[in-house]
């Protein structure tokens, strides 16, 4: 009987493994934007500085707002395969809830599956920008999927807890996934499944996952989770993106919902500006 829970286990991992290709595909026939933008990945222009390795937008400029910031801009990363288009609502969402455009900032990774080394390397340089162009001294940290532990990894790497005041996870594999190790045993381990290798699980010595999971939340940082509950990606370990110390908040929804769907948008928010979305008050 085992064996045959095994097999029909290993046969709807495969499933949703074809599934999640089949939509990494698409996007990636877009330069990884989900939406076809016209925007190449590297492209500065809606920046307020020059790169060459990372796009993205953010500032007065081009959110058309007054410059300035009251409290610690927003930071939000994308997931794989994906760009900094899949956060435009979520600045309308702020904006109309009285964020200046310099509070609010998307960073596009040169690859759409990065590294987190290539993550941590861009998303430091990006940070310094936006704290240089804002003169905030910490941001808020918002990533989704991959981006999650992009940014965990970046900071236990720069050990630059002091940079970020809040950090919300959404979706993201911190305790892996079922899906990684078939991936990786059935020969996708490059290009966009090559971060398969780093969310496996392993020992601390073995695996940068659980390096990173030795402790969950350091330093002085708020930490919050979103997960949602139909997440094909975690089926079989349904905790995965919840951290130890965090708090950590379950949606009925699936992957794409846990980031875009309107209670994920409030509370996001509600975190990372301390207040309500419909205090009276914040509308402009």
């Amino acid at each position: 009987m085992a064996s045959r829970r095994d097999s029909r286990s290993s046969a709807s991992l495969r499933q949703v493994l074809s599934v999640d290709y089949g939509l990494i595909r698409r996007c990636r026939r877009n330069d990884g934007c989900r939406v076809d933008c016209a925007h190449d990945r590297t492209d500065d222009s809606r920046l307020p500085w020059d790169t060459d390795d990372y796009g993205g937008w953010g500032g007065h400029d081009f959110h058309d707002t007054e410059p300035g910031v009251e409290r610690p801009p927003v930071v939000f990363v994308h997931g794989n395969q994906r760009d900094a288009c899949d956060w435009e609502p979520h600045a309308e969402f702020f904006l109309n809830r009285s964020y200046t455009g310099d509070e609010l900032w998307a960073i596009s990774f040169g690859d759409g599956s990065p590294t987190h080394a290539e993550m941590a390397d861009q998303l430091d340089e990006f940070v310094a920008q936006v704290c240089d162009h804002t003169g905030a001294e910490a941001v808020s940290v918002v990533g989704h999927s991959l981006g999650v532990t992009g940014l965990r990894y970046w900071l236990a790497r720069e050990a630059c807890y002091d940079r970020v005041d809040s950090f919300v996870g959404i979706a993201g594999a911190n305790h892996g996934s079922e899906l990684f190790a078939l991936a990786v045993r059935a020969g996708l381990t490059d290009g966009t499944y090559e971060v398969c290798h780093f969310l496996q699980d392993g020992t601390a010595e073995e695996s940068p996952l659980a390096a990173l999971n030795e402790d969950e939340t350091p330093g002085a940082v708020d930490y919050y989770t979103i997960r949602g509950v139909e997440d094909p990606l975690f089926m079989q370990r349904p905790d995965s993106p919840a951290l130890d110390g965090a708090t950590n908040v379950a949606l009925e929804t699936d992957h794409d919902g846990a980031r875009e769907s309107l209670d994920s948008l409030e509370l996001v928010y509600e975190w990372v500006a301390d207040e309500s979305p419909y205090n009276v008050r914040t509308f402009v």
